[in-house]
């Protein structure tokens, strides 16, 4: 029988456990009927959502865009008369009431089927104002709108696909231009960044299509243009989605996006996986067995790459890359067995401190471990190994540990899962048996 050990030292501290169990879209969706996730989200602990997905999906309602939120052109951008702020209130609100931080995302809906692409509907400097004006509502109660904590704002997310911004690059990077530094320079400390770019599976796929080709030219226009003096603008973020076949894909993904952003200059700035699509073989993200157990694996392998925030979940209930929460059986909630994953993860952001694990075994096994005053958690999960598993726990005065099991799979993705309590630690040392594809949660007191 293999057998493999990890070993863990919570005495020696790897800094802040990276906020990497995000969401686009926010809880409130306009189906038959209304679907509210706020509760979902609190219990899954997230550390971010964004308000939108490059692909809107029906149920997503419109007056999130900024179309809507200013609907007509001609009105002064001075008054609140001007603006329909009631869906974006509802939706911010909700986050702000499910803990997690707020991405204001603000854009136009692109429809990948229509002839005519995305326009914004205001001149740029227009554009820019208004978008100043929904900034000064959250954050200073302007138009007696609600304060909510607003400190980062996405300019026009996938504006690299082929109908994602009238005019292409040429357009968008001027209009990023106008509006990144009109934000900045009303809002010093707020981050302005974009623009959820289609990413780099062209660099490692032979068969990548010519839209995949076309990002990485995309980005290159876009970097060169605002990273010179004459034309130059805040990047406080470069956001950007991932299509990705394994954890390690994700990892090599991240370097390829240092490395664009070292070569124009942005050394520092933070990269955000806005959108992570997992392709599995074994079907959609919801039902597949895999699915659950490479979630875990991506969140471990993002923690070690440079990766700074991550947006894993698409929360729309009808999304082919939501596998966490769904509606079925008339509109009942369905937790879905990667569900469990992200609230460990969530477990783990809340103790909020990275603990060293000396050994990973790629491909086999994986591991995150975080500590805080009250305790500390790690969590594991099996890719392709099977056999014994042990961990040796060291730099920590631990007596007791729980475990929870999951697995995913089953004709409705809500896999099983197996829990024990107040197991002794004995001398910081315990054995269990495992298979492929499974996912651990151990927390220690």
């Amino acid at each position: 029988m293999l057998e493999r050990t990890i070993r863990i030292d919570f005495s020696k501290k790897r800094g802040r456990i990276k906020p990497l169990n995000g969401a686009s879209l926010g809880p409130l969706f306009d189906i038959d009927p209304p679907l509210d996730l706020t509760a979902e989200y609190r219990e899954l602990g997230l550390s971010a959502v964004r308000t939108r997905a490059v692909d809107m999906p029906l149920g997503c309602s419109p007056l999130v865009d900024m179309s809507r939120i200013f609907p007509d052109p001609g009105l002064d951008e001075r008054f609140p008369e001007s603006y329909d702020f009631s869906e974006l209130d509802k939706q911010l609100s909700a986050i702000r009431e499910s803990g997690a931080a707020i991405i204001l995302s603000l854009g136009e809906r692109i429809d990948r089927y229509s002839y005519r692409a995305a326009a914004p509907h205001l001149p740029a400097d227009k554009w820019a104002r208004v978008a100043e004006r929904i900034v000064l509502r959250y954050t200073k109660g302007w138009a007696k709108g609600p304060k909510l904590p607003i400190k980062t704002v996405e300019i026009w997310p996938g504006a690299d696909l082929p109908r994602g911004f009238e005019g292409g690059v040429s357009a968008y990077r001027e209009f990023y231009r106008i509006v990144a530094n009109h934000l900045k320079a009303a809002f010093p400390t707020l981050k302005v960044g974009g623009y959820s770019s289609g990413g780099f599976a062209s660099l490692n796929h032979y068969d990548a299509t010519d839209e995949e080709r076309g990002y990485l030219a995309f980005l290159e226009c876009f970097l060169s243009y605002i990273g010179e003096e004459a034309t130059r603008a805040p990047l406080d973020f470069f956001s950007w989605r991932c299509r990705a076949e394994s954890a390690e894909e994700l990892a090599l993904h991240s370097n390829y996006a240092r490395s664009y952003l070292a070569q124009y200059g942005f050394r520092r700035t933070p990269s955000v996986v806005s959108e992570l699509r997992l392709v599995l073989p074994d079907g959609s993200p919801a039902l597949s067995r895999s699915y659950p157990a490479v979630l875990a694996s991506a969140l471990a392998v993002a923690s070690d790459a440079d990766i700074d925030m991550m947006l894993p979940l698409i929360a729309h209930p009808y999304s082919q890359a939501n596998g966490v929460i769904g509606v079925d059986d008339c509109f009942v909630k369905h937790k879905y067995a990667a569900f469990g994953v992200l609230s460990a993860y969530g477990e783990l952001l809340r103790h909020g401190t990275e603990a060293e694990t000396t050994e990973n075994f790629r491909r086999e096994i994986y591991s995150l471990a975080a500590v805080s005053e009250r305790g500390g958690a790690v969590m594991v999960a099996t890719g392709t190994y099977s056999g014994t598993l042990s961990l040796e726990i060291t730099g920590g005065s631990f007596s007791r540990y729980s475990i929870k099991g999951m697995l995913g799979g089953g004709p409705r993705g809500e896999g099983f899962s197996t829990s024990e309590s107040g197991i002794p630690l004995g001398r910081g040392r315990f054995t269990m048996k495992v298979g492929q594809g499974e996912i651990y949660l151990i927390s220690l007191e």
